[in-house]
């Protein structure tokens, strides 16, 4: 069963109770935590006593498939303090749609399915499932338009009594809207960054925007060479939908390598790495020092070297005429955390 979109939260906060299981899919992994929390407060609102803890029973999807049994097991059993329980499966895809469909034959009465997903096809065979099913529900999670990313601008810097002006308002939200967790931590940065004068105009807004795109830059640097692809390309979309230049992250990823060859180098004559991070030029700022002490460890003067050469030729491929910049940058990220590996 569809839920229209702009009923979606309203359904997420007063939820039926009849609702035997709810899958929640989509690229907005913020969105798809934010409305899955809703969820679960509007299932253990009506429960006698609102101070009894929440039962939530997770487990992974390979977990289920491994061992179907143990869904229905786990759904009937009931808890000494609370009647009402939800499981919540992540990592949900096709492979569990046969298992999900027998479930809902009898499911129970008190205990509500919770499934999590990121993007399914419309020819998922668990999506189409859930759309066609009478009482199950399914709920997208897209990606906020601007219109949806204004609106929570506005509620959130009305709270804290901050003004705006439409200019900056609109170069905020054309920041924002990849994930809605991030979209709120960078409103909740910009409030901060306003401080006791209570005021954002269009100039404080480029100068906090500019400063947000290297701490971005940094954290993609950092995921890409901790080998954490998947993570990496998230950031790297983020970054590539802010309109940031290939050119510039390769720059920034090139100046950080060399960096890391000096800092290394530097550790073959200093033992002390700690005193040969703290003392480096320019300075490293100090939530990142944890990162580079083990990329010291895990990169050698050859990797980084080949690394090195990787960009180079990536920035080369990027002044090519027609050349498509995101795509070569995504290759550069993928070719740099496999080197990781090796």
């Amino acid at each position: 069963m569809k839920i229209q979109n702009y009923k979606i939260d309203q359904f997420c906060t007063n939820l039926i109770p009849e609702i035997p299981a709810i899958l929640i899919y989509g690229q907005d992994y913020g969105l798809i935590s934010e409305r899955s929390n809703s969820i679960i407060n509007s299932f253990f609102q009506n429960t006698n006593n609102n101070n009894l803890p929440k039962n939530i029973i997770d487990f992974e999807g390979n977990s289920i498939i491994s061992k179907p049994e143990i869904l229905e097991t786990e759904a009937q059993s009931i808890s000494l303090l609370n009647n009402k329980k939800i499981i919540r499966i992540k990592d949900t895809n096709d492979s569990l749609a046969n298992v999900i469909e027998e479930y809902l034959l009898t499911p129970s009465h008190s205990c509500l399915l919770l499934l999590l997903s990121e993007n399914l096809s419309p020819r998922s065979k668990i999506r189409k499932f859930f759309e066609l099913h009478k009482y199950a529900v399914i709920i997208p999670c897209y990606s906020d338009e601007k219109k949806n990313i204004l609106t929570i601008i506005e509620t959130m810097l009305k709270k804290e009594k901050i003004n705006i002006d439409s200019n900056g308002k609109q170069l905020l939200a054309n920041y924002l809207g990849i994930d809605r967790l991030v979209t709120k931590m960078e409103i909740e940065k910009a409030i901060i960054y306003a401080g006791k004068n209570k005021v954002l105009t269009h100039e404080d807004i480029s100068s906090f925007l500019s400063d947000q795109a290297a701490i971005s830059i940094d954290e993609l640097y950092d995921l890409s060479l901790s080998g954490d692809i998947k993570n990496a390309y998230r950031v790297l979309n983020r970054i590539q939908n802010e309109g940031i230049a290939a050119i510039q992250i390769l720059r920034s990823f090139i100046r950080q390598l060399q960096n890391l060859y000096s800092i290394k180098n530097a550790t073959s004559i200093n033992k002390n790495i700690n005193h040969v991070i703290d003392n480096f030029k320019p300075p490293i700022y100090f939530k990142r020092k944890n990162n580079i002490k083990i990329h010291i460890e895990k990169w050698s003067s050859t990797k980084i070297q080949k690394a090195l050469k990787i960009i180079e030729k990536a920035e080369i491929s990027c002044k090519q005429p027609k050349s498509n910049q995101n795509i070569i940058t995504k290759h550069t990220i993928l070719s740099i955390g496999l080197i990781n590996k090796l």
